[in-house]
């Protein structure tokens, strides 16, 4: 029976504030003056440049904290950020605020607000109003004297995040139909296949009760049959002078070119099938010595490089007298410089079929989550011993449907490893689900 009270994480809060003023993980710091809001590093697990050992440091550090990674574990950064995530979400005394959060930048992160006492309680959290789903109670085994710690717990892992292709979409769409399925799963494999089979993306938000002896557990799985976006660009074309973004453009079409822009040129004439994107100038650097050299380069990249998105995947043609070299998953070599010739061909960077495959093996038996980015470096060779950020001029082109792809897969993966753990907590192997079917 609910009581009404406000449900405290006292633990949290506190180790939440100590982390944050402590500056000792990358990219957590506080937000604004007053300390009222932090920032919390969110780079996805997936991204080519994922460091598992900056980008994931507080993640790991509050598994240490809870018990749930032991010296000697598999280092399971998704898993780690999902318990945190929970942990926050659930709780009454922290707020996501979007509004502050930015998703779509090299260095990804959110935005946090610490909810003063007097307001705790008013407005939900957002991971109740995320889920929008009645739970059932599930009794356990008696009361063992550890219930705040014990609660605590249950707050941290009972919510997991439903991803969501349009926002608010599931929530106002008056055609949402809900209808429950009690099932009794004893393996992750039967949930892994009966995800399979429906091509359904499946979350896990779950709660533990005390008070019965068979120590059951109890998840509600929410399965979402939403429809592919059909407004995603075919590429995210994002340029860097010496290792600063300087332009980013989001390409419908299928074609584009870049190039830099003749000194004098009469402005754009009608628009074309293909679009243009055109290398900013020189004077973009503040270095006086690097603006010279890119005042130097940009000429010889008049004609710059043609790509192509097609169903096959993406290729280029280069065009300009200045030389192109590039790096990503179709690369011929992954530890000294591929050079992109002069020549009518066109060449193919990126292999959808090879994707697609290298996905399943990610699905099926977890490594390394396959790359869907291609990086283009003009007048320098790459890839070499230098840092990309030492390189004049580089351009990244991003797919946005394969990253989409590898997102859904690796939110997957995330929620079976917390039904793994769940499982192995359980003397008896076995877990009660309760799986909703929204159509």
């Amino acid at each position: 029976m609910a009581t009404g009270r406000i449900r405290s994480t006292r633990k949290l809060k506190q180790w939440i504030v100590d982390q944050v003023s402590s500056e000792q993980y990358p990219g957590l710091v506080w937000d604004d003056p007053n300390r009222t809001m932090f920032r919390i590093p969110w780079k996805h697990a997936g991204k080519q440049d994922f460091r598992s050992d900056e980008d994931a440091a507080i993640f790991r550090a509050w598994a240490v904290y809870k018990g749930k990674l032991k010296p000697g574990e598999k280092e399971q950064p998704a898993t780690w950020k999902t318990r945190l995530r929970c942990a926050l979400n659930k709780s009454s005394e922290f707020e996501e605020v979007p509004g502050r959060s930015q998703l779509d930048i090299s260095e990804p992160y959110k935005v946090y607000r610490i909810v003063p006492v007097s307001e705790q309680g008013k407005t939900p959290a957002q991971g109740r109003r995320d889920s929008g789903l009645k739970r059932r109670r599930v009794k356990s085994e008696p009361h063992s004297g550890r219930e705040e710690e014990e609660e605590e717990e249950e707050e941290e892992e009972e919510e997991g995040v439903r991803r969501r292709r349009r926002v608010g979409e599931e929530e106002t769409n008056p055609a949402v139909v809900v209808q429950p399925i009690l099932l009794q799963v004893e393996s992750v494999r039967d949930v892994s296949n009966f995800e399979k089979q429906t091509s359904l993306s499946v979350a896990a938000p779950y709660k533990t009760q005390q008070h019965s002896p068979l120590n059951e557990i109890q998840l509600n799985f929410t399965i979402e049959t939403t429809p592919p976006s059909t407004a995603l660009p075919s590429m995210l074309i994002t340029i860097f002078y010496a290792g600063l973004e300087v332009s980013q453009r989001r390409i419908m079409g299928k074609d584009v070119k870049i190039s830099s822009r003749p000194p004098g040129s009469a402005p754009p004439g009608p628009p074309s099938s293909m679009e243009r994107v055109w290398l900013p100038p020189a004077d973009s650097l503040s270095n006086p010595i690097q603006s010279e050299a890119l005042a130097s380069l940009l000429p010889f990249l008049e004609r710059g490089v043609m790509l192509a998105c097609t169903p096959s995947g993406l290729f280029i043609q280069r065009l300009c007298q200045g030389r192109v070299f590039w790096s990503g998953p179709g690369a011929p070599h992954h530890n000294r410089p591929n050079k992109l010739d002069r020549q009518e061909d066109l060449v193919q960077l990126f292999d959808r079929k090879h994707f697609s495959q290298e996905l399943v093996v990610y699905r099926e038996m977890g490594g390394q989550p396959p790359q869907f980015k291609v990086t283009l470096c003009f007048g320098e060779e790459f890839p070499d011993n230098d840092p990309v950020t030492d390189k004049l001029i580089t351009v990244q082109v991003e797919l946005p449907w394969a990253r989409q792809q590898l997102e859904e897969v690796t939110s997957f993966r995330e929620s079976m490893a917390l039904f793994q753990n769940l499982a192995s907590e359980s003397p008896l192997r076995v877990a009660a689900l309760d799986f909703y079917g929204i159509s």
